[in-house]
């Protein structure tokens, strides 16, 4: 039984001592690359500040049916901080979330407000803009496989709604927000305006 026991016991401390060695060596490679995580963490990639050419060049419609580029859209809010909205009737977060970012537009009135439609038919993307009364600059996106098409995997979107804060020169300040994100838009925004 003693045998056992002090068995069990040099595991345990050798376990401990791997351990703790394991934990100096990830320290001594986060402090040479910051970006480096070990373990159930995974490498953080860096946020774009810029939106790549792929979604400058995405086209979408108007509530007028005319055609314009996300640059063009963009280019329309210069000078403003921007929250893009990307969103669908279809999506019930993207629902639950209006009446949040409402709030939004009565706390930051500088800021523009963008939306940005997966919806699947340009007659629901314009029921759904009357129907949740969404004030800002609205747009469909024109290419129909929404968020598995050219612009949905230019933003990296996998989870609508989405949101992206941009500075009054269309630098990207929040890259990744969702529904649950409302706060760390809103000190987003606080900074910018």
């Amino acid at each position: 039984m003693r045998k056992l026991l002090l068995s069990l016991a040099l595991v345990a401390l050798s376990f401990t001592a791997c351990k703790e060695k394991a934990e100096q060596v990830e320290t001594q490679i986060l402090q040479a690359d910051p970006e480096f995580a070990i373990g159930d963490q995974t490498q953080q990639e860096a946020e774009p500040t810029s939106f790549n050419q792929v979604a400058l060049q995405t086209n979408f419609v108007t509530t007028q049916g005319d055609n314009v580029t996300l640059k063009d859209i963009l280019d329309k809010v210069k000078g403003s901080p921007a929250l893009i909205d990307i969103w669908a009737t279809w999506c019930p977060d993207c629902i639950k979330a209006m009446e949040p970012a409402s709030e939004l537009k009565k706390q930051f009135p500088n800021t523009k407000y963008i939306y940005l439609s997966l919806d699947k038919t340009n007659e629901k993307w314009i029921e759904g803009i009357e129907k949740y009364n969404l004030q800002g600059e609205n747009y469909f996106l024109s290419d129909t496989k929404g968020m598995k098409g050219d612009f949905g995997k230019s933003i990296d979107l996998n989870w609508i709604p989405r949101y992206i804060v941009v500075d009054k020169d269309s630098n990207i300040v929040l890259y990744r927000a969702t529904e649950k994100s409302f706060d760390q838009i809103k000190e987003t925004l606080s900074k910018l305006n």
